[in-house]
């Protein structure tokens, strides 16, 4: 008699990716966007921690535990080459160009 040798599979560990307080998945998902799109964003500019204030469509940036930056969605589809989400009618204030960490084409 053979034993049956037990193949293990090796776990591959998930790149941790940014932590993502939104209440209102649901409703962005029907909208069309994706998510990958702040894993790219956080990868390309080093952000922990995204948050979705859904007053402002828009997702408050945070890096070493401080806000940084916004995000709104329209901005973050139109990088990704998408289109228009939604109309905005609140936006939040502005970071100014020189403290931005984001750069956008238009900015």
């Amino acid at each position: 008699m053979t034993e049956a040798v037990k193949k293990r599979r090796v776990k591959r560990e998930d790149p941790t990716g940014p932590e993502i307080a939104c209440d209102e998945k649901p409703y962005l998902i029907d909208l069309g966007f994706k998510f990958e799109w702040l894993y790219d964003l956080a990868e390309q500019y080093g952000f922990e921690k995204f948050e979705y204030i859904h007053k402002f469509r828009a997702f408050r940036c945070y890096k070493t535990g401080k806000h940084v930056d916004w995000v709104d969605i329209n901005d973050l589809s139109l990088i990704n080459g998408g289109r228009r989400l939604v109309e905005i009618r609140l936006k939040h204030q502005a970071v100014s160009p020189r403290r931005a960490v984001i750069q956008y084409p238009w900015r």
